[in-house]
């Protein structure tokens, strides 16, 4: 896991499968890809392999009611929550329209 700053950072400056335009996705496209249906984690696995069954993964979306904290999803059971920037939790990049 890294910190909020560095996943930010990470993603901008991922390249993979021949694609350099990873991005952190936003908190709406974080809850879009979890799946109620799942737990432990809740995600689909076969199109999200190696996905952590626990632990919370970060949006590039900061919180309005206090900026030193942004958006995640706990991929434990899909629900989200508002980690400190500074907090370590995982990252799944994201490329495509915003």
């Amino acid at each position: 896991g890294i910190d909020w700053e560095a996943a930010l950072n990470y993603c901008e400056a991922l390249e993979l499968a021949g694609f350099d335009d990873w991005r952190l996705p936003n908190a709406k496209e974080l809850l879009s890809i979890s799946d109620f249906g799942e737990y432990d984690p809740a995600i689909d696995q076969i199109v999200f392999p190696n996905t952590k069954n626990r632990g919370t993964y970060w949006s590039s979306t900061t919180n309005t009611d206090n900026t030193s904290w942004a958006w995640g999803i706990n991929i434990g059971h899909g629900g989200n929550g508002r980690p400190e920037k500074s907090d370590i939790n995982y990252v799944r990049a994201v490329r495509g329209g915003q």
